[in-house]
């Protein structure tokens, strides 16, 4: 794309309103790439390349996201729609399990066994485009497993990001850390 749609003109215009960043993450030999890999699919969700992603200059939440394309006029959509400056409403549970990394072995503390469960969330839209929304007070719960051979205390934190919206104006984002301790006994023998 760097030789071909980056360098029409509507495109090439668009792209010098942006700070660019880029991260390499395609050689599987180099550990660099490796960490940046785990960083992209952490942000994104999934791992393809090239992976573009428009931040907000507010609050760095995404605006936008694409991937590779012939299209230019595809494309300059998608910078278009990065230079509106609101974040995309999307808010996600990502928490799947958790593994560590102790006396030099990875070891699985848990593991989600089931769905996400969500209550009081009802249908809303965004932007013009249908949506599921949690509204008042709501609850998200799903079961994990605790991985084998393990005792101790174990430390999850995470970070819960949302926004106060009026129709699809964003008035004020926010995030609130999370920090949960896990106790794990070994069970009673039988």
């Amino acid at each position: 794309m760097e030789n071909g749609i980056f360098r029409q003109q509507e495109v090439e215009q668009l792209l010098g309103q942006y700070e660019l960043f880029e991260v390499f993450t395609d050689d599987a030999n180099s550990e660099i790439e490796a960490s940046y890999r785990g960083h992209q699919i952490e942000l994104s969700g999934y791992y393809a390349n090239p992976t573009y992603i428009v931040l907000d200059s507010k609050d760095h939440l995404e605006v936008a996201r694409g991937t590779f394309t012939n299209s230019s006029s595809e494309f300059s959509d998608f910078l278009k729609a990065g230079l509106l400056d609101r974040p995309a409403f999307e808010s996600r549970i990502q928490l799947t399990g958790l593994q560590i990394r102790e006396a030099g072995q990875d070891v699985t503390v848990l593991t989600r066994e089931g769905p996400w469960q969500f209550s009081e969330n009802s249908a809303g839209d965004y932007l013009g485009a249908d949506i599921d929304q949690l509204v008042g007070d709501f609850g998200a719960s799903t079961t994990f497993r605790v991985g084998e051979d393990l005792e101790g205390e174990y430390v999850i934190r995470l970070r819960l990001v949302g926004g106060l919206y009026r129709a699809d104006e964003r008035i004020r984002t926010f995030s609130l850390p999370i920090k949960l301790t896990l106790q794990v006994e070994a069970p009673p023998p039988v």
